[in-house]
């Protein structure tokens, strides 16, 4: 039985209401009221008084082991949060991870603010320090299995061994991190952390040319493209063109710059346009490819849809719905 139907329990059993426990105990009705729907759980202070005033023992009151452990988690979690700003994090969670020793979250919470203490020593100080920050997390990669504290603690266990020179170690816990989707990116800041010289600026360099949803690489994208194709004769390379301003839209609309999303959307549209207006043959007229000709009858098409109705498809995906706030938009589909 949960602790609040207990306390209901037996102060209806006694004949008591819930106003007299509460004057009994020194709090407001309404607290009591909380304890008894769930709402709430009294203060761990409270629990021996509650039983005495039942006449009861804490047993009888409820899974003391069970539930005075979750009433002291919440009260360590609470003065946690309230000394976040404040500082002296690392006595709370130095405390939680003695009265827990099993808690895999408090015991990973307990490295990262020992690391983060580490700051401020020095010499032989800090690197006691750092050595126990790697036994901490790696007690918590080992036992626990919970994905997202997992992560923490690599992440963690990385930043200390490539700060001792022991990177080739450091490789062995990337390969540990859990596959999640939205720790994937994490994955790699780490992994290339652990590589060395040209290896490492190789690795950031590519991961930084590939992702292509950066705004400065899509601007660059798009500035090149007119460099090539001066007299705007894009041809197939509207197709490129459409997605680059659809997701240039997107970025402007997220920072609020609703004008220019507008001016980025109508650009998409009207590349899609006169991408699927090709027909037949037909060349380029740009200086750097006037040689080259195409017929679109010999080009392999496929799917069935237009890349402008792509483009409409794509308008109902979350990732762009922002942009579906744009007038353009609604002036697009009042036309329709």
């Amino acid at each position: 039985m949960e602790l609040g139907a207990k306390i209901k329990e037996l102060r209806q059993s006694r004949g008591m209401t819930q106003e007299q426990v509460a004057q009994k105990l020194n709090v407001s009705n309404q607290t009591v009221s909380k304890w008894e729907t769930g709402a709430a759980c009294p203060d761990l202070s409270l629990i021996v008084p509650i039983a005495r005033l039942f006449n009861v023992t804490t047993d009888e009151l409820f899974d003391f082991s069970a539930t005075a452990d979750k009433l002291r988690l919440e009260e360590l979690q609470k003065q946690y949060d309230e000394t976040f700003k404040t500082g002296n994090l690392l006595e709370i969670s130095r405390q939680a991870v003695k009265e827990f020793p099993s808690d895999m979250k408090w015991l990973d919470r307990y490295g990262w603010d020992i690391w983060c203490d580490a700051v401020d020593l020095k010499g032989e100080e800090f690197v006691i320090a750092r050595e126990k920050t790697i036994n901490i997390f790696k007690t918590v990669i080992d036992q626990t299995d919970v994905d997202e504290i997992k992560c923490n603690s690599i992440v963690g266990i990385c930043q200390c061994l490539c700060g001792a020179g022991r990177k080739a170690e450091a490789l062995e816990y990337v390969d540990k991190f859990p596959d999640i989707k939205p720790m994937m990116k994490k994955k790699q800041e780490i992994y290339l952390n652990c590589l060395d010289g040209k290896e490492q600026k190789r690795g950031k360099q590519w991961q930084y040319n590939f992702d292509e949803d950066q705004p400065v690489l899509i601007d660059t994208a798009i500035s090149l493209t007119k460099l090539f194709f001066p007299d705007g004769n894009y041809l197939d390379e509207a197709y490129g063109l459409a997605h680059l301003y659809i997701r240039k839209a997107k970025h402007c609309a997220d920072e609020g710059k609703a004008d220019e999303a507008e001016v980025c959307f109508k650009e998409a549209f009207r590349c899609a346009h006169e991408f699927d207006g090709i027909n037949g043959k037909y060349s380029y007229t740009a200086p750097l490819f006037n040689l080259v000709s195409f017929d679109r009858n010999n080009t392999a098409v496929t799917g069935q849809t237009t890349l402008t109705e792509d483009l409409r498809n794509m308008l109902e995906l979350p990732y762009y719905a922002v942009l579906k706030n744009l007038d353009v938009y609604k002036e697009m589909c009042e036309k329709e």
